[in-house]
């Protein structure tokens, strides 16, 4: 009886989270590109930032020595206890998770938050100056920058100044309304940059850095701001 008790036990603890308790869903994402997932009691949901969404039926996982796998045929879910950093919100999750979908990779982090930076110390933080909109060069003459300090963005987008608030959860940024000044610009480029720029900055966008350090913001549309720092931080 009380091997068998043992025993039981150790089948209990060996269950993923998701699979004890079907109260609180599981959840995932992952960044470059951006990508959530879910799984709840008889569903696995992924959401890409772009594209279709994938909804299956949930398989009884395959229980692993550190982990578990979830097989259907248009999705993959491979969660490893793995301590993970998404690299961008400064989090650290219980679980390194992969994904296989549509015959594509993607890693990210899932599970229990085990730590968690100041938001101040996210890699906004500081000022930066707009180095391109939308793949193309600033307007000449133009100087357009952005700053963000602890939940506040300000900056130029041409010829007025602009301020406002803003939210950056699992590598995503959302400005509030943007308060701007209405002086008018001289010359045409001007005045298509400003609009561009504060266009953009108003949609919800996904934050990443390149291979020169520069911040990468896009829009689900595919419009893109790409800044560069204006001093070292």
């Amino acid at each position: 009886m009380i091997k068998l008790a043992a025993a039981g036990l150790l089948m209990l603890t060996a269950l993923p989270a998701s699979a004890q308790s079907n109260a609180q869903p599981y959840r995932a994402s992952g960044t470059e590109p951006f990508w959530s997932l879910t799984i709840d009691g008889s569903t696995i949901r992924y959401q890409p930032a772009a594209g279709r969404v994938v909804s299956v039926a949930r398989p009884r996982p395959t229980i692993g020595f550190n982990g578990e796998n979830y097989r259907t045929r248009r999705l993959t879910v491979d969660i490893t206890h793995v301590e993970c950093s998404d690299g961008m919100s400064d989090r650290t999750y219980h679980d390194t998770v992969t994904i296989n979908v549509g015959g594509r990779t993607l890693r990210g982090c899932g599970g229990e938050i085990l730590s968690e930076r100041p938001a101040q110390a996210s890699l906004l933080e500081g000022s930066w100056r707009i180095e391109s909109i939308g793949g193309r060069p600033v307007a000449p003459r133009t100087t357009p920058r952005v700053t963000f300090s602890g939940d506040r963005i300000s900056g130029n987008a041409s010829c007025n100044n602009f301020n406002g608030s803003f939210r950056f959860e699992r590598g995503r940024l959302t400005a509030g309304r943007l308060a701007s000044t209405r002086m008018a610009c001289m010359q045409r480029a001007e005045n298509v940059q400003e609009s561009a720029v504060l266009r953009i900055l108003g949609e919800p966008l996904s934050v990443s850095r390149n291979r020169a350090g520069k911040l990468v913001l896009t829009s689900t549309g595919g419009s893109r701001l790409v800044l560069a720092p204006e001093r070292r931080r």
